[in-house]
């Protein structure tokens, strides 16, 4: 019986990830144009993939991101979430303003922050130079900043996401343990290290799992910002794969890099699983 009510689960879920995962596997495989049959060159694009430096590149970029990303938004959300949890004066009104950027679409979002970073004409750039003449300087064409800028961007857009979780997660927490610890003389920040923030672990956890992952799909804000410039040095997994497909024409090849990049992800969440997995079994025994 039990197999039954499971059955259109798994036909659905085979449907819509197990085929196309396996479609884009045999899609590797071959040297495609994206028209015709493609010729059977085997792991010829992995071993490509392996030897060209913008792919690994692509590759360390969305790492970098996705850790940066993760730690930005994660840190930033949970900071408001605890303040916001003290029911300060305008707390909601503060967190329907953190919480809006989310609700805005990516590529609006991208293009406000790209005009305003613009090296020429860019409102914050002006901001700088009124402050010293050297703070000044081209945020998404120069090597040194291209990157963290982007990352900088995507945390103020997404911080209101953990935001939001973390306050719904610490309004559970039970007020009569703050109290009992208010009475017995215990800090607010010793309250937040050792009531709130152990309360609220598995979920931090969670979100941190979430953004991770959410932060290897990174493509509208590079794509937007910079199209993975100045000189491919910002250039993520997507839009190596988008630009190898859609302007080179190597359909396999950029096939290739997305399999990389799931794998990647796959392997990386499993770590951090196990990891989170053994610290909850300590804690446990």
């Amino acid at each position: 019986m039990w197999a039954l009510f499971a059955l259109p689960a798994v036909a659905l879920s085979a449907a819509l990830l197990l085929y196309p995962f396996l479609d884009s596997a045999r899609i590797s495989l071959l040297e495609w144009t994206g028209a015709g049959p493609g010729v059977f060159v085997g792991l010829d694009n992995y071993s490509d993939l392996v030897r060209d430096p913008v792919a690994r590149l692509a590759i360390r970029n969305t790492v970098v991101y996705s850790i940066g990303m993760t730690i930005g938004t994660v840190g930033v959300g949970g900071a408001i979430a605890l303040a916001i949890d003290r029911r300060i004066l305008g707390s909601s009104v503060f967190k329907f303003l953190i919480f809006l950027p989310v609700l805005l679409p990516i590529v609006f979002t991208s293009l406000v922050w790209a005009f305003f970073l613009d090296g020429n004409f860019g409102g914050i750039n002006d901001l700088l130079a009124w402050i010293h003449p050297s703070l000044s300087r081209p945020w998404l064409g120069d090597p040194a900043t291209v990157n963290i800028t982007i990352i900088l961007v995507s945390v103020l857009q997404f911080a209101g996401f953990p935001m939001v979780i973390l306050i719904a997660a610490l309004r559970d927490i039970p007020r009569y343990i703050h109290e009992a610890a208010t009475i017995d003389g215990v800090s607010a920040l010793q309250r937040v290290r050792h009531i709130s923030i152990p309360y609220v672990r598995d979920v931090i956890a969670t979100i941190t799992l979430i953004q991770f992952m959410f932060g290897f799909r990174v493509f509208d804000q590079v794509f937007v910002m910079t199209r993975g410039g100045p000189g491919r040095l910002s250039e993520v997994a997507a839009t190596f794969v988008w630009r190898e497909a859609f302007v080179n024409r190597r359909f396999g090849y950029a096939t290739a890099q997305a399999i990389v990049t799931s794998l990647v992800i796959a392997v990386l969440s499993m770590v951090y699983l196990t990891i989170i997995r053994t610290k909850r079994l300590e804690r446990a025994g």
